[in-house]
C-alpha cells in the first residue's frame, strides 16, 4: 500500500490531508443536548427546518464505508483528521492507526463558541486544526471516493487549489425562501464583493471534496474586511440565515489566484429520460469528472455511476426505505474492511 501510495503521489510534490465532519446524531446525550439548545434558541417552530431534522445526524456508517474508499481509490491521502463533538468517537474506527487523528471540534473552535450544531461555524474554523497539512481536502462522511482518483485531480503540481464548481448563469437566487443553503452562497459572495469588488454570484460548489489551502484560508480569516463576517458565523450555534458558506475560502482563493475553477456538471437522472441522455452526452468528460450526487443510491443507479467522487445524501425528506438502500449500496459498493478499522 505505501508503495502505491508513493506512486501516486510523484505527480504532486506536496502531502494532501483529508478532513471529515461527523457525528453520530443518534446518540441519546446528542438529542438531548440539541434539544436543549434548539428550545433556548426558540428554534422548534423555525421555518428554517435544517436543525430540527435527526436526518442531518442520522449515521447510516457513511464514515466507515467512506474510508474504505479512501484505502480502495485514493491510497495517495496522507493523513485524515475526523472532527467530531460531544466526546463521540465511531465504536468500529481503529484509533491506534497513525493516520488517523480524532479533532473535538471545541479545540478548534471558539473557547465561548460550543457546543456547535452549525457545519459551517465548524468548516470555518478548519485552518485551526494541529499539524493540519498545508494542502487538504475537506469531505462530509456522507462522500465517497467512487473509482481511482489521483492527487491531481484537486490540486496541481504548483500547489494551486482545483475547485470543481457549478455555473448558474443568473447566480444564486434564492426562490425558495425556506433555503438557508442559498443564503449562505449568496452570503459568501457578497462577503467577497465587499472586500475585492469582485462579483462571483455565478459559482458554487459541487456536493463533492473539495480542496482547500490551510494558510490561504488563515489569511482570508485574518482579512479586515472578511474578519467579521465569518467570526460571526463561527460563534451561530445553529445554522442561521447570515451564515458564510465556506465558499468564501474557495472565492477567496480565485480572487488570489490559488485557485483554478474547474466547471462542472452534475449527472442528471430521473428528469426526461432523452434529455438526461443528451445532456450528460453533450457533457460526458465534464459529468464523469464532477461529482456525483444522490439520496437513494439504488433508485439512481449509483452502482453504474462512473464519477470519481460521489455524495450519498441522507435527506431531510428521507425514508426508511431510502436509508435501507443507501446502506445494501455501501456494503455492495465497499464490503472489504479497511485499515482504519478494528
Amino acid at each position: 500500500m505505501t508503495r502505491k501510495r508513493d506512486l501516486l503521489n510523484k505527480k504532486i510534490p506536496f502531502p494532501i490531508d483529508l478532513v471529515y465532519l461527523w457525528i453520530d446524531g443518534s446518540s441519546p446525550d446528542f438529542r438531548k443536548t440539541k434539544a436543549k439548545y434548539l428550545r433556548a434558541a426558540g428554534k422548534d417552530d423555525s421555518k428554517y427546518v435544517d436543525d430540527s431534522k435527526d436526518q442531518i445526524y442520522r449515521d447510516n456508517d457513511e464514515l466507515k464505508y467512506s474510508l474504505r474508499s479512501v484505502e480502495k481509490n485514493a491510497p495517495w491521502i496522507n493523513h485524515i483528521y475526523i472532527v467530531t463533538g460531544f466526546g463521540q468517537v465511531p465504536n468500529w474506527l481503529d484509533t491506534k492507526n497513525p493516520r488517523v487523528t480524532i479533532v473535538p471540534q471545541e479545540s478548534i473552535l471558539p473557547a465561548d463558541a460550543s457546543p456547535i450544531f452549525n457545519s459551517c461555524a465548524i468548516e470555518a474554523s478548519l485552518a485551526n486544526i494541529p499539524g493540519l497539512a498545508e494542502h487538504f481536502i475537506l469531505a462530509n462522511d456522507d462522500m465517497f471516493f467512487n473509482a481511482p482518483t489521483s492527487p491531481d485531480y484537486f490540486f496541481d503540481a504548483s500547489g494551486r487549489a482545483k475547485f470543481c464548481a457549478i455555473y448558474r448563469k443568473n447566480g444564486h437566487i434564492a426562490r425558495d425562501k425556506n433555503s438557508v443553503y442559498l443564503l449562505h452562497l449568496i452570503n459568501a459572495a457578497v462577503a467577497i464583493e465587499r472586500a475585492f469588488g469582485v462579483r462571483l454570484y455565478n459559482y458554487k460548489a459541487s456536493h463533492g471534496m473539495d480542496p482547500y489551502i490551510k494558510s490561504s484560508m488563515a489569511e482570508c480569516l485574518a482579512n479586515p474586511v472578511l474578519n467579521p463576517i465569518i467570526n460571526a458565523t463561527r460563534y451561530n450555534r445553529f445554522r442561521d440565515e447570515t451564515d458564510v458558506h465556506r465558499l468564501v475560502f474557495n472565492l477567496y482563493d480565485v480572487v488570489m489566484g490559488r485557485s483554478k475553477i474547474i466547471r462542472a456538471h452534475s449527472r442528471h437522472i430521473g428528469h426526461n429520460i432523452i434529455l438526461d441522455f443528451l445532456y450528460n452526452l453533450i457533457h460526458y468528460k465534464s459529468v464523469r469528472d464532477s461529482a456525483f450526487y444522490c439520496t437513494d443510491a439504488f433508485e439512481s443507479g449509483a452502482l453504474k455511476c462512473r464519477s470519481k467522487i460521489m455524495c450519498i445524501n441522507d435527506s431531510w425528506c428521507n425514508a426508511d426505505a431510502n436509508f435501507k438502500h443507501n446502506k445494501e449500496f455501501f456494503e455492495t459498493k465497499f464490503p472489504n474492511k479497511s485499515e482504519f478499522e478494528k
